[in-house]
């Protein structure tokens, strides 16, 4: 498994990917509406499951344009980004 994808095709395959961003994103922004860490984990854990299904049929393949679901440590890095992004937007709101 790749690091960092550095093509799209790699998307799935790698730790970290463009995506990566989007997830931090997300997570800040729960992290600004003092969203409760416990709905946070459970949303990004919820929608990494989902998509891990989704990705194995063919609407799915379709709508994301991969051949396949994301590798596990792809969807590990996903999720630490996401609460990583909470946190930061949690610290935030204490300042």
């Amino acid at each position: 498994m790749r690091v960092i994808a550095t093509r799209r095709s790699d998307q799935n395959h790698a730790a970290i990917d463009p995506w990566t961003a989007v997830h931090i994103s997300a997570g800040l922004a729960l992290g600004l509406m003092d969203t409760p860490r416990s709905w946070s984990l459970a949303a990004a854990l919820g929608y990494e499951l989902a998509e891990q299904y989704f990705e194995r049929t063919e609407l799915g393949k379709d709508l994301f344009e991969t051949r396949g679901p994301e590798s596990i440590g792809n969807a590990i890095v996903d999720t630490a980004a996401f609460m990583a992004g909470h946190w930061l937007g949690t610290l935030w709101l204490r300042r």
